[in-house]
């Protein structure tokens, strides 16, 4: 890859002054032979380096193990190779096809199949390789193989045969998405195998209640494709999506509406009982709390807006919501409407002739006012200092501007005595008379100031201390200990009693200590039923 560099700098590596006539012609040549090595192949243009990094790419593919092998095929698919890389890798996986990782051999396929490389001999030593390995595979791996395969319109009967039987083994571990997944592949490659499908169909059955709306709906219509719909498995799935249709909240049916088309396979009814759910629920809607059950209520909006079912109800509750959210925080933890969404609000609003709505009003009133909800901080925050930390001393920005005062501290310092009476009618105002003996103005109430330590000479040397001294040692009474016991005796083990240990006539116990090798680990006091008799059993 050539790489232009300036003429200067070329000049300055040397190490003698070249003139420039003779530097001319020194990278005048070296541009000639790097383009000589380039090929132009095809009417668009497209330069292949034959003597690049590709060539040694092909190169280094027969010594390449399967995890490198999977990796050169998603770089080639991704950026493109030429026709030798690919033979070449493919007479590489061929050759170790038995040594081959499963996982590595399902990537590998699927980047032929995204570079639209066919190369058959290749898929059926491959295929042989992986019906052996069918038995290790999950059930994504079982997919992605179907998928290669189905692709390239190639069926090898044993390994269809391993990987349908896998995923017989399989069923009884499936999640519901997973069972979901399995019969939108059967039904999509037409792959209606009674045995398979009646194992599914008993899985849902045993696992019903793990199955959500958008689960039951996508394995009703895979099995509605496939002819496999009695009417007792039916039943269990009409009662089923009932029961999440009422029970669910309302956002959760909107996800569901909103995931229907991206099913390759659905069922209209369920389809529209969700609808039908969704628009009751939507219909009841007055207050702001209401809508707060959506996660985003203009996507709610433009999706009622899309399938013609947009109401002016639900437009006062949104006004709602948009009144309760230009008051709050201007944070990303708040959800609070931007200038544009009230603009389409209020669009709405205009159409449905309700643009007069108070709600509506208020909101864009304040929006305005508050500039959006970014309040100007007209007073400085106070600074916290910490220690060991440095401080950039600068100007002052409220310098020269003219701020309200602050009110007077005697305002503050009310006493509650005062605060109370003050309130009660027919009693003259504290400003005119003092109320229990306590003047008007008051002094803030402050915490009591601790004395200096007698035994300090100047009493500021009390709060330099305190400043300075940040541990918790003091001089409050700590928790006194015996200097004569050792430190760590908490942690050895209280002696156990005498009638352990025994008498002279007894065999003898080994006492805590080191252990006597790999005959004798115990390094403790032997207590259990049998004692030493265990230890010493041989």
């Amino acid at each position: 890859m050539l790489r232009c560099v300036p003429l200067c700098q070329v000049a300055c590596r040397g190490l003698r002054r070249v003139p420039w006539t003779s530097l001319l012609r020194q990278v005048t040549s070296h541009v000639q032979a790097a383009s000589s090595k380039l090929q132009w192949t095809g009417e668009a243009g497209i330069v292949a380096g034959v003597g690049g990094a590709g060539a040694a790419d092909v190169a280094k593919v027969p010594d390449m193990k399967s995890g490198e092998l999977r990796k050169l095929a998603q770089a080639a698919a991704a950026e493109g190779a030429s026709l030798e890389l690919w033979d070449a890798l493919a007479k590489r996986c061929q050759d170790s096809a038995e040594r081959l990782n499963y996982w590595d051999a399902v990537h590998i396929l699927q980047a032929f199949t995204e570079a639209n490389v066919p190369n058959r001999d290749l898929f059926l030593s491959l295929g042989e390789a992986l019906s052996a390995k069918a038995s290790k595979m999950a059930t994504k791996h079982v997919l992605d193989i179907l998928a290669v395969y189905e692709a390239a319109d190639l069926r090898p009967r044993a390994l269809y045969v391993e990987l349908l039987h896998g995923l017989v083994r399989l069923s009884r571990s499936m999640y519901a998405e997973e069972v979901a997944l399995t019969l939108q592949a059967l039904a999509r490659y037409n792959l209606g195998n009674p045995t398979v499908i009646a194992q599914l169909m008993r899985t849902i059955q045993t696992e019903i209640k793990e199955f959500r709306f958008r689960y039951l709906c996508a394995s009703a219509g895979a099995l509605g494709a496939l002819h496999a719909c009695p009417a007792d498995f039916m039943e269990i799935l009409d009662r089923r999506a009932r029961f999440e249709v009422d029970t669910i909240n309302v956002q959760e049916l909107l996800d569901n509406l909103q995931a229907f088309p991206q099913l390759e396979f659905s069922w209209k009814s369920y389809e529209d009982m969700c609808m039908e759910e969704f628009l009751q629920r939507v219909a009841r809607f007055r207050t702001a709390e209401d809508v707060d059950q959506l996660v985003d209520p203009f996507n709610t909006l433009y999706f009622l807006q899309s399938n013609g079912n947009l109401e002016s109800n639900y437009l006062r509750a949104l006004c709602q919501w948009c009144l309760k959210g230009v008051h709050r925080p201007n944070i990303r933890s708040e959800r609070r409407p931007t200038s544009q969404q009230l603009v389409t609000l209020h669009d709405f609003c205009l159409e449905h002739g309700i643009e007069g709505e108070p709600a509506l009003q208020d909101a864009l009133a304040f929006f305005v006012e508050s500039g959006g909800g970014l309040w100007h901080q007209r007073y400085a925050q106070p600074l916290a200092y910490h220690k060991k930390r440095r401080y950039i001393r600068s100007d002052d920005p409220l310098e020269g501007v003219e701020l309200p005062e602050l009110p007077a501290p005697h305002s503050l310092a009310r006493t509650p005595r005062a605060k109370q009476l003050e309130a009660l009618p027919g009693l003259p105002m504290p400003e005119d008379t003092a109320v229990d003996g306590v003047d008007s103005e008051v002094a803030p109430r402050r915490r009591k100031e601790s004395g200096p330590s007698p035994l300090l000479k100047d009493p500021e040397d009390t709060l330099v201390y305190r400043i300075r001294t940040r541990s918790r040692k003091g001089p409050r009474p700590r928790h006194q200990r015996d200097h004569l016991r050792k430190r760590d005796w908490e942690k050895q083990e209280v002696p156990g009693p005498l009638w352990y240990y025994g008498g002279w006539k007894m065999r003898p116990k080994y006492q805590p200590g080191q252990s006597l090798g790999p005959r004798y680990p115990y390094a403790r006091v032997p207590v259990g039923p049998r004692g030493a008799a265990w230890i010493l059993r041989r």
